[in-house]
């Protein structure tokens, strides 16, 4: 098998030459501060970490109507149509330059995989311009500084991991399952409303409270998402814990919290919002997982009670990411399909991938808006990215990771949620300091 075609573009004297011979080891390729130096497509054979490959130099792009800078661009497009795979090579200290985005565009339409190399990148100042770069909409950056030797390693593996195991671009789906756990007090209609979702008499149903001892797992398919749905026992009081099966019950409770994606938890239309729902409502934020509320037995309730509900709902679950309230009836069936809807938006937002990119962008806006200054110095958060889904969970990299203000970060999680459209789910946000 023929080792694979890498090939190094980019606009003149951003480092494509000193690249190419820092990785061939030898000085093909002149260098100059010239542009267009480099005229003919070089290639030579390379042997990184065992791994065979030829790599490719190219003269810059962008060198306008002359004979000369035609042929440099002819040879260029060449070597783009035979590489297999290709390194995208601009320049920090001269930023994001018009001609960068143009060789962008045509790498994009050229439809061949490549890494970009942000060269030049010496020191914490350089480091911070790195951001600048994610304007072009790219996943992952690579710094490196050919001079100083830094940052090739990770360049070279990001390379080969993608000739090895190609990456097909594409924007991830809904989480094939959802777990949604129905989580109240004892008796407020977990299983009748459990019941009613699946149309049939699957859980017991009684006016002794505490009935369901075991968390229940059913599964329904409901417009081509399929839910897991867990009914658990009533949270107690702790005073009336008066058995150890009743402990274990609550345990089970937690844990089904724990495993679920949305959390359901059912408030009763008459009682109205007690401090044992906001204990629960309290484990479900602590735990990072959606909490979707719902009112049962909403068929009982005037307008006026409906109004004064919705009051004292905003005053005791304040602390929970905005929300709208679904009114339910297990008995008429109302508001029962609106929440499998509502549960698959919510997770379909809990579990979403936000480009780096569009990351960046909205903490750009964000700080437009708000950015503190902390023990006489101002905070900076150069750029984001983020690490994990479920909930989704972004670093921030800053000059004071340590000394970021708990209001501050109540507004970036807010903000962020509004910007990314990720409204009635949690964010967890983590500050490092700048790599």
């Amino acid at each position: 098998m023929a080792p694979p075609k890498i090939a190094i573009v980019g606009r003149p004297n951003v480092g494509k030459s000193s690249l190419f011979n820092l990785l061939t080891r030898r000085r093909k390729a002149v260098i100059a501060p010239i542009p267009g130096v480099t005229i003919d497509r070089l290639e030579e054979e390379i042997t990184w970490e065992g791994r065979k490959a030829i790599l490719i130099d190219t003269g810059g792009m962008g060198l306008g109507d002359s004979p000369l800078g035609e042929e440099i661009q002819r040879q260029a497009r060449k070597a783009i149509d035979e590489a297999d795979i290709l390194i995208f090579m601009v320049d920090v200290r001269e930023g994001l330059h018009p001609l960068d985005k143009e060789i962008h565009t045509l790498l994009k339409k050229s439809g061949k995989p490549y890494l970009v190399a942000v060269n030049k990148v010496e020191g914490p100042r350089w480091e911070e311009e790195t951001a600048t770069f994610y304007e072009l909409g790219e996943e992952s950056l690579y710094p490196v500084s050919v001079l100083q030797k830094k940052g090739i390693h990770d360049l070279m593996e990001g390379l080969f991991a993608r000739i090895e195991t190609p990456q097909e671009e594409s924007t991830p789906g809904p989480s094939e399952v959802i777990p949604l756990a129905i989580v109240g007090r004892p008796n407020v209609g977990k299983s009748s409303l459990l019941n009613r979702l699946l149309g049939e008499e699957r859980v017991v149903v009684s006016e002794t409270p505490g009935t369901t001892r075991d968390a229940i797992e059913v599964t329904l398919t409901y417009k081509g998402r399929k839910f897991i749905l867990i009914d658990t026992a009533g949270l107690r009081r702790k005073a009336r814990v008066d058995s150890a099966l009743e402990a274990y019950s609550i345990t089970r409770t937690v844990n089904s919290i724990k495993k679920a994606h949305v959390c359901l938890l059912l408030i009763d239309a008459q009682e109205g919002p007690t401090t044992q729902d906001q204990k629960i409502a309290g484990l479900i934020e602590r735990e990072k997982k959606v909490c979707l509320l719902a009112v049962s037995k909403a068929d009982l309730l005037t307008p006026h009670e409906k109004t004064r509900l919705e009051a004292l709902l905003a005053v005791k679950f304040h602390f929970l990411p905005p929300f709208t309230p679904i009114y339910t009836s297990a008995v008429t069936g109302k508001g029962v399909t609106r929440l499998l809807e509502e549960a698959a938006s919510l997770n379909n937002r809990f579990t979403a991938q936000i480009s780096t990119s569009t990351l960046n962008k909205a903490l750009e806006r964000a700080l437009a808006r708000h950015s503190p200054t902390v023990e006489g110095k101002k905070l900076k958060i150069y750029y984001a990215t983020q690490a994990s889904t479920a909930p989704p969970h972004f670093l921030l990299f800053t000059n004071l990771p340590q000394k970021v203000p708990p209001s501050f970060q109540r507004y970036l999680e807010k903000a962020l949620a509004q910007e990314l459209r990720l409204e009635g789910v949690p964010l967890k946000l983590t500050f490092k300091p700048r790599r």
